[in-house]
Order: structure tokens, then sequence, then C-alpha cells
């Protein structure tokens, strides 16, 4: 979904373009569109995909855990990426009369699931990094060939050229080091197109792997199924709790809500409902939580859509909820979604309300 401040056109002009484009690729490492459209006036899109986690925060893992990749492991991801890459230059874009091609990458277009699998997104429209340019521009780096940053069209080399510069961005995860005589070879292999032949093919994977393991794609899965067993996704606010404790005000029968800045946001019934939930559960604890279903029960009770389409629902509605203001006071925790612990729910009277209106009437 798009994030706070981007366009809902813009987004939905975007989702369509990956939609698609990668219809057109058939390769297992590039997922397909399951879903996409409008919900309550927020587009999405929904991969055909179980991942949980990309490349960026895989990296900041492999760091707090002190981890490296060992050479082959990190062999059979970057060949891995390089097939699916050169599948896609094999398709020629109907619209456009070129070959499939991605342009530019980034570690957040490698998206990875808890058992170890990954995929390649950003066809057709690179979303992660479009994102990250409007609301984490720190968050990763992107990679493209000269001809393209200077805003020429990408070409199968250009992606070459690409993958190669994200290689050698992660050397430093790698398990064993370059020597001079690695780097210098490596350095000349980035001249060569690795669609030549076996012979070239190889030496773009000394890129990352400056000896002669074989690639073990199934060894980098492994290490990043071992990174995932015990991770949970971290809070949808910051980390630091605000100086004071958030404050949710809320109107008679939660028709509406407002945070201190006293803005009123009227609410629907499916808002309605999953803000009545969220507050009854902190009520009952003020860390309690809430899953996914038990949202989904609260927003649309009967209703029983298929699994994707019912989270799918319950992501756009707290996505409205944050846009309301309540960023500070929906969490996410390891066990689903929650109002933060030292939030202060406070219950506005119709008698109250109505006073507060009077007077704003009668103010000179």
């Amino acid at each position: 979904m798009p994030g706070p401040a981007a366009s809902a056109a813009r987004a939905d002009a975007a989702f369509a373009e990956i939609e698609r484009v990668h219809a057109l690729l058939d390769h297992p490492l590039i997922p397909k569109v399951a879903a996409r459209g409008v919900a309550d006036g927020t587009p999405y899109i929904e991969l055909a995909c179980d991942a949980e986690i990309d490349g960026a925060d895989l990296a900041r893992l492999l760091n707090d855990a002190g981890r490296k990749v060992p050479p082959g492991s990190a062999a059979g991801v970057i060949a891995s990426l390089h097939k699916a890459m050169h599948a896609a230059h094999a398709v020629t874009d109907p619209k456009r009369g070129r070959p499939v091609c991605i342009g530019r990458v980034s570690c957040a277009d490698v998206l990875f699931s808890r058992e170890g699998r990954w995929y390649l997104i950003g066809y057709g429209r690179d979303a992660p990094l479009e994102g990250a340019g409007q609301e984490q521009v720190d968050r990763v780096l992107e990679f493209q060939a000269p001809e393209v940053a200077a805003g020429g069209e990408p070409t199968p080399a250009g992606d070459d050229t690409a993958l190669s510069l994200l290689a050698l961005s992660l050397r430093h995860a790698v398990g064993s080091a370059a020597s001079a005589r690695d780097a210098a070879r490596d350095t000349r292999a980035m001249d060569l197109d690795p669609s030549e032949g076996t012979d070239a093919a190889s030496d773009f994977l000394r890129l990352v792997v400056p000896c002669s393991e074989a690639p073990d794609p199934e060894g980098f899965a492994s290490l990043v199924a071992s990174l995932l067993a015990g991770w949970a996704p971290p809070l949808l606010s910051s980390d630091a709790a605000p100086a004071c404790p958030p404050t949710l005000f809320l109107g008679f029968e939660v028709r509406w809500i407002a945070t201190e800045d006293g803005v009123k946001h009227t609410l629907g019934h499916a808002l309605s409902r999953i803000v009545t939930a969220l507050v009854d559960r902190h009520d009952e604890a003020p860390d309690g939580s809430l899953s996914l279903q038990e949202l989904l029960d609260a927003g649309w009770p009967g209703e029983r859509p298929v699994a994707e389409a019912g989270a799918n629902r319950v992501y756009v509605a707290l996505t409205q909820l944050r846009r309301m203001g309540l960023r500070d006071v929906i969490q996410r925790s390891e066990h689903g979604y929650r109002l933060a612990p030292r939030a202060v729910i406070r219950f506005v009277s119709p008698r109250t309300e109505r006073a507060r209106s009077q007077v704003t009437r009668s103010a000179p």
C-alpha cells in the first residue's frame, strides 16, 4: 500500500504498471500480481509470494547477529538473481518494443520468506525505491548503469551492471575478503557480458565470490531461515516512546476519533468496530493485542473472505487509521496489533460535544 504521504492516484498508476509488466514474466523468482484494487479509497497491490522481509532489513539482521554470508551462499543468491534478470531480458515488452529490464536495483527489491526463499521485484515501476525516496531517503541505496542514471533507457547490459554494483556493495557481508588480485580481476569482469558464455558468467559471480566455491543457493536459504526463526516485525510506530502518552478521543458510539491535535475524523462502520475492538482489548490488558483474524471479525462480522483478501482489508483499515493521526497510537506486536500500552483513551459524551459546538457557534 502507499505510504501516508503518497498520492493515491500516483500509487494506483504505479501498481497498474507493476501488474502489467509482472504479467509478462514467467520465472519462479519474479512473483505474479495476485490482486490489485482500491479499498476505501486506498490503492493496494498483492504479490503472489510469502515474503516477510526485504534485503535491506536482512542486511541489518546479519549485522546485528554478527553473521557473515559464506562465499558459496553469496554466489548462490547472486547467480539466481542473474538468471531471473536474463529470463526477463528474453521477453519483449509489447508496449515499449524492448526487452523487459529492471533498470535499477536495490536490496529492497529482493524479498525473503521466513523459510529463506527469495523473490525479485521492481519490474514496471520500482515501488520500494519510489517509496524510499518519498519517506525513507537513507534506507536503501539504488544501483544503476551510468546511462540509466543519465536518463537513458535500461538495457540488458545495464541490468548486469546494476546487479554487479549491488553485489560489490555487499562484499563486506561475505565471509572471505578479496585479495588485491581478485579485486582487480573483478573490476575487469564488470566489462564482460555474462550472456556471452559460461566463462563470462563465472567471472560475473567472482564479483562477490573471489574464490572457487560453487554457488550454494540452498545454503543461503538456510541462513535466512535461521535468522528469521525468532524474528518478529518491528512496531509500526517509532521504537522510542513519545515524551507524553498519546491520547485518543472517541466520539459517541465511536462515530469519530481525534488525537491531541483536535482534528475529528468520522469513522465508517468497519473502522468504528475495529477501533472499538482495539479499545476493548486495551481496557482488558494495556499490552494486549488482536490478531489479523480478530480484527477482520471485528470490522466485518459474519463475512468470510479468502485469507489474502481479508488480510488486505485489515491492512487498508489500519493504514487509514494511521493517516487519521493514530501513527503513535496503533502499534504492531509479535501477537498482532494493539493500542500503545501507555495510550490514554478519553470518551467525549454527546452533552460535552453539543456544548463545545454551541461555544464555537457563539464565538465572535
